[in-house]
């Protein structure tokens, strides 16, 4: 009996041992197929996701503020790349305001010029620009392909800058045609067409507001009075290169919505010439607010002490001290002694060559000047023709009694040693003064005891004086 129990419970324990072994394996061989499945989850391809759908708005809305970076047309490039969505709403900035220089000049060219003839092929994408800026080229292009240009953007174009070397007459026709242009830059040209053709053509463009002409116009006794023409809206207009003392044979008269003049790079221009054009063509202009004068190598030192008499409507006036003197405050330098105020002027109509006469003694005031900018030529010796200490005199005197923002071109010093202290003191005047038309606009007087000395106040925002480059 006990050979028996024995024996069976050996039996047993073969049974058991061979069932666990027998479930041992099942786990492993179960464990290695677990882990085959995985691996092959794994490194399956996965499906790809469906990419996120924004709103055109919000596109739009996004590109609008990547296209005011300064490094804007490479990342409007790379957002193209990204999806037909994303192309359609970045094209339109990118070839709204294309950065254009030597190496891009020419695919440009190719994108909005595939072919010679208009009718052969044409490029949608001629009708995105708005901004053809062309001043960083030198030789690159020719004054076909800048013709060329013209005509295939000419339906959309605002501004156009000319390039230096690779526009002509040929080009005139072209530009004509662009209706909705309105701002015209010109000053780069080397080689300028005919002036009289030049602006019969630019006369043609009625939505055009801003010009600047060639440095290398002529405006000498060649131009014929009826040839000279202007658009009928022109606001801005700057003229260089060939005035003379037969300028005002050829310029009779400017239009008279003109609100802002420049005379700048005018080598053969006189004193005289000058003098002679702002009284007989500027001086009647009812809009005129803003006048910049620089640049004039034949002027003398004392040119323009007049101007301020010559200019009574101006609100701001840019001159290069190197054509005034302290005088051009004062009336003692006018060949009359007293000279009746520039209001009075207005008022009675006066002729430039007969002022009237007034009993006061100085009555000279300038009424409506508001920003004085003293620019440098570059010539010697200049930095102290005019102080700020002449201005506070001139203030003082009520000659300029609606003055409250000077700025001076760095090279002038008043920053320096010397003129600091009366640079500051002729700040603090300024500012004194636009507190009191702030008082005099708010109804009351505002305290400043008190209040934070950091704190910026709101007439300190448009009076004082500053410095730029220059």
């Amino acid at each position: 009996m006990a050979l028996d129990c024995r024996s069976n419970w050996e039996v047993q324990m073969q049974v058991r041992t061979i069932q666990a072994r027998s479930v041992h394996r099942s786990t492993l061989s179960h464990t290695v197929v677990s882990q085959e499945e995985v691996s092959s989850v794994v490194n399956s391809p996965k499906p790809p996701t469906k990419p996120i759908h924004l709103p055109d708005e919000i596109i739009i809305h996004i590109l609008e503020y990547l296209a005011a970076l300064p490094d804007a047309q490479t990342s409007l490039a790379s957002v193209c790349l990204l999806s037909r969505q994303y192309y359609s709403a970045a094209i339109v900035f990118l070839y709204r305001q294309p950065v254009l220089y030597g190496k891009n000049f020419d695919p440009f060219t190719r994108a909005i010029c595939p072919s010679i003839n208009l009718h052969v092929r044409r490029s949608p994408l001629s009708k995105l620009v708005r901004i053809l800026d062309l001043g960083r080229l030198v030789h690159q292009g020719s004054k076909s392909v800048t013709a060329r240009l013209l005509g295939r953007t000419k339906e959309h174009l605002e501004y156009f800058r000319a390039p230096q070397a690779s526009f002509a007459v040929n080009c005139l026709p072209a530009l004509a045609k662009c209706q909705s242009l309105r701002t015209l830059d010109l000053s780069l040209v080397s080689e300028s067409p005919p002036l009289a053709d030049l602006l019969r053509t630019v006369a043609r463009i009625e939505s055009l507001l801003n010009l600047c002409l060639p440095r290398s116009s002529g405006f000498g006794v060649h131009s014929r009075p009826t040839a000279f023409a202007w658009p009928g809206k022109l606001e801005h207009l700057a003229l260089s290169g060939g005035i003379d003392d037969h300028s005002s044979r050829g310029v009779v008269a400017f239009p008279a919505t003109l609100r802002s003049l420049t005379l700048e790079h005018c080598p053969h221009a006189k004193g005289f010439a000058v003098t002679h054009l702002l009284r007989t063509a500027v001086q009647a202009l009812p809009r005129l607010e803003e006048v910049r004068i620089a640049y004039m190598p034949r002027l003398s030192s004392h040119a323009l002490d007049s101007i301020l008499l010559l200019l009574p409507q101006i609100y701001k006036l840019s001159i290069s001290v190197d054509y005034i003197t302290p005088a051009m405050f004062d009336e003692s330098h006018f060949n009359h002694k007293s000279v009746a105020p520039l209001a009075v002027f207005e008022a009675q109509g006066f002729e430039p060559d007969r002022p009237p006469i007034t009993e006061d003694k100085g009555v000279f005031s300038h009424a409506h000047l508001r920003t004085l900018e003293l620019t440098n030529s570059g010539n010697p010796s200049v930095d102290d023709k005019i102080s700020s200490i002449d201005i506070m005199l001139a203030i003082d005197d009520n000659v300029l009694p609606a003055l409250r923002v000077v700025r001076v071109a760095k090279s002038l010093e008043w920053q320096g040693p010397a003129l600091a202290d009366e640079t500051e003191a002729l700040a603090d005047a300024l500012v004194e003064a636009s507190k009191a038309d702030w008082d005099a606009k708010q109804g009351r007087s505002t305290p400043t005891r008190g209040q934070d000395p950091g704190l910026v106040r709101p007439w300190e925002k448009w009076a004082g004086v500053w410095t730029f480059d220059g």
